[in-house]
């Protein structure tokens, strides 16, 4: 009988934990198909360049030396230091990608948790979909690299700080929570700040104009809400600058001392780190911050190149969210801007306020600051804009379902109604295709992601030449070889990250097998990937590779073996 309750409570407690709405069933079916599609590409796909180097000057040597060290921007810290810990468990693709994958999986479930609060006629769903479907989202679902992470960051900060700003009554731990991922967003990248100053004033905007609006409602200030959460949300502002500033510091100190003592023109030239670090810190200082500065900038001072390009690179970053359809998206972008900019001034008490504002601030700072700065990053750290994007897609849907469900019911009911619900309901009429029609969009962005999927882009490898370079590896049972030689970096990493084999031979002569690029027989080739090479033709001994026989070759790959 005891057994029997057991088993009884165990159901119970399993039955209230799955989902029952039908759309909540439809998004935890879809998520997890999805897990098991990125679980597929986190070993399918080879790692690309950047992943590799990440991997081995990097991740592989622990989370202490990840968090001191970047000598390049390939280093994510934030990213690095908990890859290096999943390394741990001694399986390079799980610590290469772990986090990536962990965090691709879980913001599809914020994304559907955000708006399942501010969305209905399966919106929700129809907005993880659409989010999956972004080809900058899928690209960078499962690889090494912080940009996932950074993404998760953002999502995390602005699910909590939206929280924040509904909730009648604030909780301590949600301020710290909204820390931890500002901090550790911007830790990973610095591109990270693009969206966490712009959410910060967000929420700074809606609790100061809700406070200013119910100052008649309380007695007083102190005891008005909003503006004792807007004193908490300044106060961990203030503590995310704080802690992002001092573990920046650390990496400005290493970078700054490294530089001086390698720099010939430099008062401490062959000196060690930690007397550059115990004479003159500032220094350092400075030194590391431009050198970071130097790496991630790519600035155009043209005011009229810079306008060419600006506008290139926005349909540049509209078709690496969803390819050949930038104008289609934009379209939707000014289209839902022009909705949640009117919701916001007709009727600022709707629960979608809140996400209304992070979308308009977030994306008015981002075309503010490229223009004040004349700066354009690279396209991959605003994988972030796909969430603001899905926003605008869903806000445009939602309002012309409104529209049209408002007309509808009009007609039902033969009366017109000058009040508006922020969510229309369609008035049943004893028919089975009542607000069927509703569906219709979610419909379409399902047939646009399988479209998508059926697109060889959506899962295609990446790296084209690095898994040239590894299938030729394992052609060549590498492995088994007692002297081999690596001819670029590529090789080099490879060769740690899926044999750990550290190989220091770096010609030719001697070797038993040569993975050679086919443009090392153009005499005086510099092309894209010359730069990552340790021998060129005017360098390799051709008479040694004469001596051996060619076991494979394609396009780009020549295998000589003994």
């Amino acid at each position: 009988m005891r057994d029997e309750l057991l088993i009884a409570k165990t159901e119970k407690k399993v039955y209230d934990i799955l989902p029952h709405e039908p759309e909540t069933m439809a998004a935890t079916l879809f998520i997890i198909g999805m897990a098991a599609y990125y679980m597929w590409r986190m070993f399918a796909i080879t790692p690309q360049h950047e992943e590799l180097v990440s991997y081995c000057l990097f991740i592989e040597k622990g989370p202490l030396y990840s968090a001191m060290n970047w000598p390049s921007a390939n280093n994510h810290v934030g990213y690095s230091v908990l890859a290096s810990i999943l390394n741990l468990f001694g399986n390079s693709y799980v610590g290469l990608r772990g986090v990536s994958y962990i965090c691709a999986v879980l913001n599809l479930v914020i994304v559907y948790h955000i708006c399942k609060k501010y969305f209905t006629h399966a919106m929700p769903f129809a907005a993880v979909v659409l989010y999956a479907s972004m080809q900058v989202v899928n690209e960078y679902s499962v690889q090494g690299r912080g940009y996932t992470l950074g993404t998760f960051c953002f999502l995390m900060t602005a699910l909590l700080l939206t929280d924040v700003c509904r909730a009648v009554e604030d909780k301590n731990y949600q301020y710290v929570l909204i820390v931890i991922f500002m901090v550790y967003g911007m830790y990973t990248i610095p591109i990270s700040f693009y969206w966490a100053i712009p959410t910060a004033f967000t929420a700074v905007i809606f609790l100061f104009i809700n406070g200013f609006r119910s100052r008649r409602v309380y007695a007083s200030d102190v005891e008005n809400i909003y503006l004792r959460k807007l004193n908490a949300v300044l106060t961990s502002v203030f503590f995310c600058a704080i802690i992002t500033f001092l573990l920046y510091t650390v990496l400005w100190l290493t970078i700054g001392s490294k530089e001086l003592i390698s720099d010939s023109s430099s008062l401490f030239y062959g000196e060690t780190d930690f007397t550059v670090l115990l004479r003159n810190p500032m220094l350092a200082m400075r030194r590391g911050m431009n050198y970071m500065k130097s790496q991630r900038e790519f600035s155009l001072d043209s005011v009229n190149l810079f306008k060419d390009q600006f506008f290139l690179w926005i349909k540049e970053l509209l078709n690496y969210m969803i390819p050949g359809l930038w104008l289609i998206l934009l379209g939707f972008i000014v289209s839902g801007l022009c909705i949640m900019v009117a919701e916001c001034l007709r009727h600022f008490e709707y629960s979608r306020t809140v996400l209304n504002l992070l979308v308009i601030i977030n994306l008015l700072y981002i075309f503010l600051i490229l223009i004040v700065t004349h700066n354009l990053p690279p396209l991959k750290g605003f994988g972030y804009g796909s969430f603001l994007m899905t926003i605008c897609v869903c806000s445009t849907i939602e309002k012309i379902l409104n529209v049209l469900i408002r007309v509808y019911n009009s007609k039902i009911s033969k009366k017109d109604s000058d009040y508006h619900n922020e969510n229309e309901r369609v008035i049943k009429n004893g028919h089975w295709y009542d607000g069927l029609v509703v569906y219709t969009p979610v419909i379409l962005i399902m047939v646009l992601f399988f479209a998508r999927m059926m697109n060889k882009d959506f899962y295609a490898q990446i790296g084209i030449r690095e898994n040239d370079i590894f299938n030729t590896m394992y052609i060549a049972d590498i492995s088994r070889k007692s002297n081999p030689c690596v001819l670029d970096e590529d090789q080099l990493y490879l060769l740690k990250f899926g044999f750990d084999i550290d190989c220091n031979k770096k010609d030719v002569t001697g070797a038993d097998i040569v993975i050679l690029d086919r443009n090392m027989t153009v005499p005086g080739y510099r092309g894209e990937y010359s730069p990552r090479w340790f021998q060129t033709f005017e360098t390799i001994d051709w008479d040694y590779l004469d001596t051996m026989h060619i076991k494979y070759e394609n396009e780009s790959i020549i295998l000589y073996t003994k």
